[in-house]
């Protein structure tokens, strides 16, 4: 009985991390960072690899998502994932820069088939002519699992809490 006790040990270690990894809270928080990964663009980086985040885009937002922001008054309201979709390729083109880096997560709750991510984040948008959002911001995500199980972003606001850089 002994000489098992090791593999048993092993199983319940394993076990105990798939729960943990696959537990809703852990999945929101592995999405909003690919969330941020796919809006983040390289400076120089080529205009054919950053299109191809669209199709990640898709995977990750709602047929529909609200946003509030106090910075960009054009991005308040509810858009369709298509539109968010078109207004990622006009930034993918026209962008010479954006950052989006994680500070750390606030809080993250969730309730059956909705999740809310709180988090802090250091966020730049460069253009040619401006940095219509740069400094630290206060972001809330909303996800909601849909009828295939998977989680998508519904709402986005967030606030500016410090300086610009």
């Amino acid at each position: 009985m002994k000489r098992y006790l090791p593999y048993a040990a092993v199983f319940l270690v394993i076990l105990l991390a798939a729960a943990w990894w696959f537990s809703p809270a852990q999945v929101i928080k592995r999405r909003t960072l690919s969330l941020l990964d796919t809006l983040t663009m390289e400076p120089g980086e080529a205009r054919s690899g950053r299109a191809i985040g669209s199709y990640a885009l898709n995977a990750l937002l709602a047929p529909e998502v609200e946003l509030d922001t106090p910075t960009i008054g054009e991005a308040n309201g509810t858009f369709e994932r298509s539109e968010l979709e078109s207004a990622y390729s006009w930034l993918s083109s026209h962008a010479s820069e954006t950052r989006f880096d994680l500070d750390r997560f606030d809080s993250c709750v969730t309730d059956g088939d909705e999740g809310t991510v709180v988090f802090t984040l250091d966020a730049l948008v460069e253009l040619s002519d401006r940095r219509p959002v740069d400094g630290s911001f206060q972001v809330t995500f909303r996800w909601r699992r849909d009828n295939l199980g998977k989680w998508r972003l519904h709402s986005a606001a967030w606030t500016q809490t410090g300086q610009s850089r």
